[in-house]
């Protein structure tokens, strides 16, 4: 998903992976900058209110990019403390913002405000992958899109069936769960092997055909052989 930029209280941030990020791009990019969205950032850990410490003096003044996949709400993470999106982080996660010998300080700041701005997302090396979400069925599949190139945000998932009583050849429409999973119930046993049909936010569409083989199984990945260019 996106090349987004991060700054804490104006202080930007070195490269993290983000452990939980509820977000709808794939990176953030660091940042020292005045303008983009705002958003609040959440260490998880208690005993910290806003403003108790001045992440000025202990965030790193370097920036630098981070992926995240969206795992939110279809229609964002809401409002908290009148920001429009939330970020959670893991204790490690957040401490790697902190300058050395100073990240148990930033962690204990509890939440504070950043901005952030989107970039593209970029996976040398690697295909677009689907995950096979658990719970998945005969008659329900749920499908997580993973390492997209680009703006990363998936608008549209199709899924075509192989098969018999000429299910074969033809796109049904999945409706998005939660995040990047998308779903279809199914009034009928599935025929696998599946191909699958993603559309962008750039109005870019990619087929991966017969990616999910017939043998399939509930909470697997599996590598296409398409990305975006």
């Amino acid at each position: 998903m996106g090349k987004p930029q991060l700054a804490l209280r104006g202080v930007a941030a070195p490269p993290v992976v983000l452990a939980v990020l509820l977000l709808l791009s794939c990176s953030l990019h660091g940042a020292r900058a005045e303008e983009g969205e705002s958003a609040g950032l959440d260490t998880g850990l208690a005993g910290g209110e806003p403003g108790m410490v001045n992440t000025s003096a202990v965030s790193i003044g370097q920036s630098g990019v981070a992926r995240a996949t969206w795992y939110g709400a279809p229609n964002g993470a809401g409002p908290y403390d009148n920001a429009p999106y939330h970020f959670d982080l893991s204790g490690t996660a957040f401490g790697k913002l902190a300058k050395p010998g100073r990240n148990d300080e930033l962690r204990h700041a509890g939440i504070i405000d950043i901005q952030f701005t989107r970039v593209s997302c970029e996976f040398p090396g690697l295909k677009v992958g689907f995950h096979v979400e658990e719970g998945s069925n005969a008659v329900y599949m749920a499908i997580l899109v993973e390492y997209e190139n680009g703006d990363g945000d998936v608008v549209q998932v199709d899924l075509m069936e192989s098969g018999r009583r000429g299910r074969g050849g033809r796109w049904t429409r999945m409706r998005e769960s939660w995040g990047s999973i998308w779903r279809l119930d199914s009034n009928h046993r599935l025929q696998a092997p599946f191909s699958l049909r993603i559309r962008n936010e750039s109005g870019k569409t990619l087929v991966a055909r017969n990616v999910i083989p017939k043998n399939w199984r509930p909470n697997t990945f599996y590598r296409s052989i398409v990305q975006y260019s």
